[in-house]
């Protein structure tokens, strides 16, 4: 038997929303350890030469990296398997684009266009507060990050808006009831909604229920909420389309029917 960590990933065991093809290669690239979990992380890689169509090949997207022409949360990565996760700011200096990563309603990652001004900030959720040497207290994030000495009123599963450039905490969100979450696990992920009730079962999982904007009701496990707002207008980051609101799948296919028809009429009338 093989002993040490596997570094070695197939394409067929790969995340589903990497959306990688089976039939363009055999491998695909491992995540290295790092702020995200492998199977919720999307390398470097793919995200320049999958999603941003910035390069062709793996050996493009080296070339992009090495030269340091892409930050995540403010510091430059030249690996092309780092871990860039949910909440995660990209930034390209060279062409002035910057995104914040984030789940779209069928929970696949979405990169959504962001300024200048908010590609400062940083949505955290707050995983565990606790108290260090010298009596010191502590929050850590679910990026990986710790910040000391936070505000008394912040407790776990709490969302905090952090300014990257300093690493200081500029504002909270409590989870309650009332507040705009949004689903990062299960079968509901990107969905979002109101948080409407809160179950509390002691030596289990507490289980939450929100109800989105169309009046639909979904629930899942506390763990899997992330606070992003008080208020569906007050949301301070931006969101990805339809907001969360998961569609018809009957209706969808009729717009996708009815979009592909017109670029057709579209092509013969230039012809």
């Amino acid at each position: 038997m093989a002993r040490g960590p596997r570094l070695h990933l197939k394409r067929l065991f790969a995340p589903k929303d990497w959306m990688l093809s089976k039939l363009n290669g055999v491998y695909a690239p491992r995540p290295r350890a790092g702020p995200h979990k492998l199977r919720e992380c999307l390398p470097l890689l793919i995200l320049l030469r999958n999603r941003l169509k910035y390069a062709l090949t793996a050996r493009e997207a080296n070339m992009i990296l090495r030269q340091g022409l892409v930050k995540i949360d403010g510091r430059t990565r030249v690996d092309a398997k780092y871990p860039a996760g949910f909440m995660d700011v990209v930034e390209l200096p060279r062409t002035g684009e910057r995104f914040r990563l984030m789940y779209d309603v069928k929970g696949r990652f979405a990169l959504v266009k962001i300024g200048e001004a908010e590609a400062a900030l940083k949505m955290c959720r707050v995983e565990n507060v606790f108290t260090s040497t010298h009596r010191i207290p502590m929050i850590t994030t679910h990026d990986g990050r710790r910040i000391r000495y936070p505000d008394p009123l912040i407790s776990r599963g709490d969302s905090v808006l952090v300014d990257l450039k300093e690493g200081k905490i500029t504002d909270f969100i409590k989870l309650k009831t009332g507040q705009v979450g949004m689903i990062t696990g299960g079968n509901n992920r990107g969905r979002m909604g109101q948080i409407s009730s809160i179950e509390r079962f002691p030596g289990v999982f507490d289980i939450i229920t929100l109800k989105d904007r169309e009046g639909n009701e979904m629930a899942t496990r506390a763990h899997n909420v992330f606070v992003v707002g008080n208020s569906f207008e007050s949301v301070p980051i931006s969101l990805p389309k339809f907001e969360g609101v998961r569609r018809n799948p009957i209706v969808e296919r009729e717009e996708k029917l009815a979009s592909a028809e017109a670029r057709k009429r579209n092509i013969k009338g230039r012809k």
